[in-house]
């Protein structure tokens, strides 16, 4: 399978949901927090990783891609193998099984998460309920009032 392929399948699966392509990203764009969805590839094989986060509208991004950011993935050994699998290109998986088990994850793992949130307000109670924010820039900290000022 080549990138075009994987584009597409990705299309496929997020323009249906409301998201609008640019470039190898997803966006919808909301009034407070835009969602986004994004397609890097590895600097190592034809292996690809699924991004996602929310950029928050109010604050600049100062050279990021999103404020809060998230890679597809999971804590199951066997099912982040799949995953894995499903975005190596190099592996021998139909383009139909891989398109019908791509919709599944991302839908169930990533568009129904998104979808939850349309305010910052909603942002921030998924925020608390994270067990460390070391991988969220200070700016935002600060603009939710999350950082431990002693």
């Amino acid at each position: 399978m080549e990138k075009k392929e994987l584009l597409n399948i990705l299309d496929g699966i997020l323009v249906p949901e409301g998201f609008k392509k640019k470039g190898n990203s997803w966006v919808i764009n909301g009034k407070e927090i835009t969602k986004i969805i994004n397609l890097q590839k590895s600097q190592f094989g034809n292996n690809f990783y699924i991004n996602y986060g929310y950029i928050i509208n109010s604050i600049p991004l100062n050279n990021l891609l999103m404020h809060i950011f998230s890679g597809l993935g999971s804590l199951d050994n066997d099912k982040n193998k799949r995953i894995k699998e499903l975005l190596n290109l190099e592996e021998d998986i139909s383009d139909k099984d891989r398109a019908i088990e791509l919709k599944n994850i991302l839908v169930h793992k990533v568009v129904e998460k998104l979808n939850k949130n349309e305010t910052e307000i909603d942002v921030l109670q998924e925020l608390k309920l994270r067990a460390q924010l070391h991988n969220i820039p200070l700016v935002v900290k600060q603009h939710f009032n999350l950082v431990d000022e002693s």
